[in-house]
């Protein structure tokens, strides 16, 4: 019996850990398409800036997804919330040089 504890102790880690690893996905044309609109139309600023959180496991892996390009190092990450019950996004920026992030919105869809 003891030697089962450490098993099922390593498994339900490894099973917890592989759920979160899987939660955000990349995001579709779609909404790369949104993200970039968005970015470039110069609406991601301090005036956008909003103090919002979603709490984990709150959404669905379809109601998050990620941009990173790995082809420019410019150390930005774009996260799109798109919650279900709502028309409204947000854009998480990450700023991977100083560790900061970001939430603005909300955006119509």
């Amino acid at each position: 019996m003891n030697k089962v504890r450490p098993f099922w102790a390593l498994a339900s880690l490894l099973l917890c850990s592989n759920v979160n690893a899987n939660r955000v996905i990349s995001c579709s044309e779609r909404d790369v398409d949104f993200i970039y609109q968005k970015h470039t139309a110069g609406v991601l600023i301090p005036a956008n800036e909003v103090v919002k959180s979603f709490p984990r496991g709150s959404l669905s892996y379809s109601e998050i997804c990620e941009v990173r390009n790995q082809l420019i190092m410019d150390g930005l990450a774009f996260t799109l919330y798109k919650p279900k019950d709502q028309k409204q996004r947000y854009i998480s920026v990450y700023n991977g040089f100083d560790g900061g992030s970001k939430i603005y919105g909300p955006f119509v869809n």
